[in-house]
């Protein structure tokens, strides 16, 4: 079974390995992940781990009794529309339901949003949209991998230790190189 395979069947612990990059957002993580498939270095076993989970809910507006009337109408008129194309398939005869189903579905629709909306009113009356973010995106390489992933991802230069440099002929050394990212 491959690595693949394990984590695809619902592998419930964190990833194991070094930190070999922590990245702002998960854009740049994933680019770094790109980046060392690119290189042709193996992949497997790597991982994106977001820390610091925060739940932020943006709030897009005020819900009115018109706005609700309106999301429920569409929610029915897509439902309904979706009902009665099935409906047509098994019963060609039936012409009449691409039109009933579209106007049933208004109506149940409408409905539906008007008695939720008068239910939860006092306690939300806005529309919002959560989304999930993280602090930090950690890039995580098992032991094996690590070393090679972090150079090319560019966090360290060189896996062995540099040796210093020689002096030049006029006795003079020659700058320092860069210091490691």
């Amino acid at each position: 079974m491959s690595m693949f395979q394990r984590s695809a069947s619902g592998d419930q612990h964190l990833p194991r390995g070094v930190v070999v990059a922590s990245y702002e957002t998960y854009d740049q993580a994933q680019a770094a992940v790109a980046k060392v498939s690119g290189a042709q270095a193996e992949i497997a076993g790597l991982a994106i781990i977001g820390n610091d989970l925060k739940l932020v809910e943006r709030i897009v507006g005020r819900l009115t009794w018109g706005k609700v009337a309106l999301q429920g109408a569409m929610r029915g008129l897509g439902f309904g529309a979706f009902i009665g194309l099935v409906y047509l398939l098994f019963v060609p005869e039936a012409i009449a339901s691409v039109l009933l189903f579209p106007a049933l579905g208004i109506s149940f629709g409408i409905l539906l949003g008007l008695t939720s909306h008068a239910m939860t009113r006092r306690k939300r009356d806005y529309a919002s949209v959560q989304q999930v973010l993280a602090a930090r995106y950690d890039v995580v390489a098992p032991q094996e991998t690590a070393g090679k992933a972090m150079h090319i991802i560019g966090q360290r230069e060189d896996a062995a230790v540099p040796s210093p440099p020689a002096p030049t002929s006029a006795g003079q050394q020659p700058p320092a190189p860069p210091a490691p990212r």
